[in-house]
Parts: structure tokens; sequence; C-alpha cells
């Protein structure tokens, strides 16, 4: 095996467990998500809506650098900011 032929199998091994990583951090945001709407104590719906929302984002750049599409996370707006 050629140099060349071992970094393009380097790089799918590394697009593949980036993808994984993307798919753990997929199913993350969605528990959060649930807990966020589940939790009687406001404190705690608003901290899991935030760990909601980091773990759209590292999905977002986990996707970005395996080179799939993502989706762009949604952001909770506080104080006027976008």
């Amino acid at each position: 095996m050629g140099r060349n032929e071992e970094r393009a199998l380097d790089c799918g091994s590394e697009k593949s467990v980036l993808r994984e990583l993307a798919e753990a951090e997929d199913l993350i945001e969605k528990k959060a998500k649930i807990y966020s709407r589940l939790l009687t104590d406001q404190s705690l719906a608003e901290d899991m809506e935030t760990v909601a929302i980091r773990h759209a984002e590292r999905k977002a750049g986990l996707n970005s650098f395996s080179g799939q599409e993502c989706e762009k996370p949604e952001k909770k707006e506080e104080g006027g900011e976008e």
C-alpha cells in the first residue's frame, strides 16, 4: 500500500469516527431537549435547553469536519441577541 493510499484510508477512518461522534451528539441533544420539556424546575429546564444547544453546535462542527451537510443549531433568543 502506497503512502497516498494510507492517507486516504486514514481520512475515511477519521471521517467515520467524526460521523459516529456527531450521531452521539445528536442523541444527547435530543435527550436534553426532552428533559428541558419534562422538568418542572424552570431553572433546570433552561439549563437543559442550553445543554441541547451546545450539543447541537458540536454536532454541526463535527458534521462540517466530516463533510456532511448539517443543520444549524437552534439558538435561544435572550436579551435581543441572535
